[in-house]
C-alpha cells in the first residue's frame, strides 16, 4: 500500500511538471556586461579608469533587478576585474538564452568639453562620431591572440570593416531601440544630458542573439562628469535610471506574453550616504535576507535602511551628523531594541564612531 501511494504521488508530481513544461514561461534572463576589465582599462580619465566605473554600475543594476524581480535571472559577464573577450561576452548571453543584453561603458574624447549619456543599438554608424565610438570599443579585440582569425578578418581600425553593418537585417532592432529609448528617457528624468539613441557597428551587439544595447554613461574625459562618475551617488543614480527602463521594458514584455504578476511587497531600501558626509546611524540587527518595509521585526519603525557586509544585511535606523542627537534617538527606541548600538559612515564606507566624532568636530 505504501509503495502504491508513493507511486501515485510521483505520478502526480510528474504530471504537474509536464503541465508546467508545456504551459510555463521560460525564466526571463538579462545579461549585464561591464565593459573592459583586467589589463584592458578602457578609457582613462585624470584619476578614474573606465573598467571600474562600468563594473560598479553593473553590480548596482544587477542588485536592483535581483531584489525587486526574483522571477528574473541575472547573469554577469564579469563580476570582478578580469579581462573577457568580446566573443566570450556574447557567448555568455547566447548560452544563457538571454532576453536582453545590456553592455555598460564610459565614453571619452580627445577634448574635454563633450558630456552626456548615449545608448547605442546595432547598425551602420551614420556619423563620424558614432563610428569613432564603435572603433574605440571594438579595438579591445586587438588585445586577444589571433583576433583576425577569431573575428573572420574584422579590423576594428578599418572603415571598410564596418560596411558589413550596412547590409545587416537585425531581427532584434525594434526591441533594442525600445530598450535604448527607455534608458535615455530615464537618464533625462535624472536630469542627465542625453545625447540620444544611436546606431553603430559594435561587435559585442552583433554577436548577441537577443535585443541588445550598449550604454555610454558619460565622458570620463570631462572633469565634471569624471567626478560624478566616481561617486556612489552618481553611479547609483545611473544604475537606478537603467533599472527603471528595464522595469518598464519587462512590464511591456510580460503584458505581451500574457504573464500576470502579483504585486511584490515593498522591500527595505539600501542606505545611501553622500560621499563626503560623515554620519551616525543606529544598527538594529543583522540578517542573511532582505525584509519588507512593514515587517514585524521593525516594531513599527519607519525609514529603516540596510547596508551589506559580508553575507549579512545590516538594518539601520536614524541618521545624524551629531552624536548627541543619534544617542537621543537610540535611547528613545531602547525599550524595543535594547541591543541596538551606534555606528558611523563616511559616504558608504563604515568608520569607527571615534573617527566620526573627530571628523565632525573639525
Amino acid at each position: 500500500m505504501k509503495f502504491l501511494s508513493k507511486f501515485i504521488f510521483i505520478l502526480f508530481c510528474t504530471s504537474i511538471l509536464s503541465v508546467a513544461q508545456i504551459f510555463g514561461q521560460k525564466q526571463f534572463t538579462v545579461v549585464l556586461d561591464a565593459g573592459h576589465g583586467g589589463h584592458d582599462a578602457g578609457a582613462i580619465g585624470s584619476y578614474m579608469r573606465e573598467k571600474n566605473i562600468n563594473l560598479a554600475v553593473v553590480k548596482r543594476l544587477g542588485s536592483l533587478i535581483s531584489q525587486n524581480h526574483p522571477d528574473v535571472k541575472v547573469v554577469y559577464t564579469r563580476r570582478s576585474d578580469v579581462f573577457i573577450s568580446l566573443q566570450r561576452r556574447a557567448d555568455i548571453a547566447n548560452q544563457n538564452h538571454a532576453d536582453i543584453f545590456i553592455s555598460i561603458h564610459t565614453n571619452a574624447t580627445r577634448g574635454r568639453s563633450a558630456f552626456g549619456t548615449e545608448t547605442f543599438v546595432l547598425g551602420l554608424a551614420k556619423t563620424k562620431s558614432n563610428l569613432e565610438v564603435a572603433m574605440k570599443e571594438n579595438s579591445v579585440i586587438t588585445l586577444e591572440d589571433d583576433y583576425k582569425t577569431k573575428y573572420q578578418g574584422f579590423d576594428p581600425n578599418s572603415i571598410d570593416s564596418y560596411i558589413m553593418f550596412e547590409y545587416m537585417q537585425d531581427r532584434y532592432l525594434d526591441k533594442s531601440l525600445q530598450l535604448a529609448t527607455l534608458i535615455e528617457n530615464q537618464f533625462k528624468r535624472k536630469k542627465r544630458y542625453s545625447r540620444g539613441v544611436k546606431q553603430a557597428g559594435f561587435l559585442v551587439l552583433h554577436k548577441s542573439a537577443c535585443p541588445s544595447v550598449l550604454v555610454e554613461l558619460g565622458f570620463i574625459s570631462n572633469r565634471a562628469e569624471e567626478k560624478y562618475l566616481s561617486t556612489n551617488h552618481g553611479r547609483n543614480e545611473l544604475a537606478d535610471a537603467i533599472y527603471k527602463a528595464f522595469e518598464i521594458y519587462k512590464q511591456d514584455y510580460d503584458r505581451k506574453s500574457g504573464i500576470i504578476h502579483k504585486p511584490n511587497p515593498e522591500i527595505i531600501k539600501v542606505q545611501q550616504v553622500a560621499d563626503d558626509d560623515v554620519v551616525f546611524k543606529i544598527q538594529l540587527f543583522a540578517l542573511e535576507r532582505i525584509l519588507t518595509k512593514n515587517h514585524s521585526a521593525f516594531k513599527g519603525l519607519k525609514d529603516v535602511t540596510y547596508y551589506r557586509e559580508g553575507n549579512f544585511y545590516k538594518y539601520t535606523y536614524g541618521e545624524s551628523t551629531s552624536f548627541d542627537e543619534i544617542e537621543k534617538i537610540r535611547k528613545e527606541i531602547a525599550d524595543k531594541f535594547p541591543d541596538a548600538y551606534i555606528i558611523a559612515f563616511k559616504g558608504n564606507q563604515k568608520i569607527t564612531v571615534g573617527e566620526a566624532i573627530k571628523a565632525n568636530t573639525k
